[in-house]
């Protein structure tokens, strides 16, 4: 049985009663079931025993019998086996009955002296392991921003040197077309194609560097400092 069925079949028992006693007393142990809760439900009516029980409980009150257990009175029917317990609490809240906890107790975790012990012993313990790996991630970090400037470097004078190898078959060729025309013509023409795709390499890597090498001094910057100025550094 249920809450609900539990009232359905309290107020079917309280048919014999007035209507506005019958409500009144059905309403008193609707709240009742409302206040505990659903995860209760079960344990009151455990207590209250059968709706007939109940019923004839609150008939008796009401003819001014001697019920054991319960009395009606001008705010409704009152169940006196819980004048005097504690509702019980539903999970996760707590009740204004609830012995709340001594001013004075303090929880183990809120000692200050005890917080800032279990932190140095976190430093001594993990400073051995977390100072080394701090610095293994730092030079890591740094050596791949060093490839970087390396690699565009490399990659500039490479630009470089295949445009002035170009220009210079192509003068070469301007001259050995007097001797050998063909040999000449070939040499020139080859010439002004490494030229002109070494000038166009080279201007595009020079863009890039003026992108990226900013960035990357930024970046270094950044590390070099955040060990001295945590986040102010960024």
């Amino acid at each position: 049985m249920n809450r609900i069925e539990f009232i359905a079949e309290l107020e079917k028992l309280l048919q014999n009663i007035s209507a506005e006693e019958r409500n009144e007393a059905v309403q008193y142990y609707r709240d009742y079931f409302e206040d505990a809760g659903i995860e209760n439900e079960q344990h009151i009516i455990e207590e209250l025993g059968s709706p007939r029980k109940v019923a004839e409980t609150i008939k008796a009150g009401l003819k001014g019998g001697d019920g054991e257990s319960g009395e009606y009175r001008e705010t409704g029917y009152t169940d006196t086996r819980f004048e005097e317990k504690e509702m019980p609490a539903r999970t996760g809240e707590t009740t204004g009955r609830q012995k709340a906890p001594e001013q004075g107790q303090k929880k183990p975790w809120d000692s200050n002296a005890l917080k800032i012990i279990l932190i140095i012993a976190i430093v001594l313990v993990g400073a051995p392991v977390i100072l080394p790996l701090a610095l293994a991630v730092i030079c890591v970090v740094l050596a791949l921003v060093l490839s970087g400037f390396a690699l565009l470097g490399g990659l500039v004078l490479a630009a470089v040197a295949v445009m002035a190898t170009g220009f210079i078959m192509a003068v070469t060729g301007i001259v050995e077309l007097f001797s050998f025309p063909a040999l000449g013509l070939v040499v020139c023409g080859v010439g002004l194609i490494m030229g002109v795709l070494g000038l166009v390499a080279t201007v595009l890597l020079a863009k890039l560097c003026m992108i990226v090498f900013p960035v990357l001094f930024r970046g270094i910057v950044n590390i070099c400092r955040r060990p001295f100025y945590g986040k102010e550094g960024k």
